[in-house]
């Protein structure tokens, strides 16, 4: 999880190479975000239907290379729904959308399901794109979000606010074949994640420690 929003100025430096291989996180503003104003500074998705099948073609980001052939991840009718299982849903396909990014440099799709308010997110999102632009890419760091509360209740704030176990593999900054920054996953983590439902859907808002938990 990101504690900080710091933003590197040279690409594939050491501050940039430890944001972008972090989970979306904020500060506790963002974390305040009213659900209303959240929801209306992140539009419902609008990937385009496709095959569930990982394509044949597809290849993995490696030294080699940067990832070929992605396929493009598709959000279920169920993550729409209000609902623990749609919320969980919902979650898996953020984190898919994220990976995407990660291995193409095209954060539009999880941008579309973020709110606004997180700027370490936007920041993360922006460094992933400055990434690819400039050349190099990156390797692993894939995150997983999964639901432990048995069932998702609305805080008096109007925000979703379930406990949650995050974790994040190993990552790599790679440049022409070469490590430039090796970064360690994270085990998983007890945290919270704040969601905003409204007519449009999910919106995931921020993912935070929880209060009297040990920092990352």
């Amino acid at each position: 999880m990101v504690r900080s929003n710091p933003v590197g100025t040279a690409v594939g430096g050491v501050v940039l190479a430890a944001l972008l291989l972090a989970g979306c996180g904020t500060d506790d503003d963002v974390a305040a975000t009213p659900p209303s104003s959240a929801a209306s500074s992140a539009a419902a998705t609008s990937a385009e239907p496709s095959s569930d099948a990982t394509p044949a073609d597809y290849v993995p980001a490696s030294l080699d290379g940067p990832a070929q052939n992605v396929p493009k991840p598709v959000m279920p009718d169920l993550a729409r729904e209000e609902s623990r299982e749609g919320a969980q849903a919902f979650l898996d396909y953020w984190s898919d959308a994220k990976w995407y990014a990660y291995e193409t440099g095209d954060a539009s799709l999880v941008r579309d399901v973020t709110s606004r308010h997180c700027e370490a997110c936007e920041a993360e999102f922006e460094d992933i794109e400055a990434i690819y632009a400039e050349g190099l890419w990156t390797v692993g760091g894939r995150d997983s979000i999964v639901i432990r509360d048995a069932d998702l209740v609305e805080a008096a704030d109007g925000v979703y606010k379930p406990v949650v176990e995050y974790s994040r593999d190993d990552g790599q900054l790679v440049r022409r074949g070469k490590i430039e920054k090796d970064v360690a996953g994270d085990p998983s983590d007890p945290s919270l994640v704040y969601l905003d439902y409204a007519d449009e859907g999910w919106v995931y808002i921020t993912l935070a420690p929880i209060p009297g938990s040990s920092p990352q």
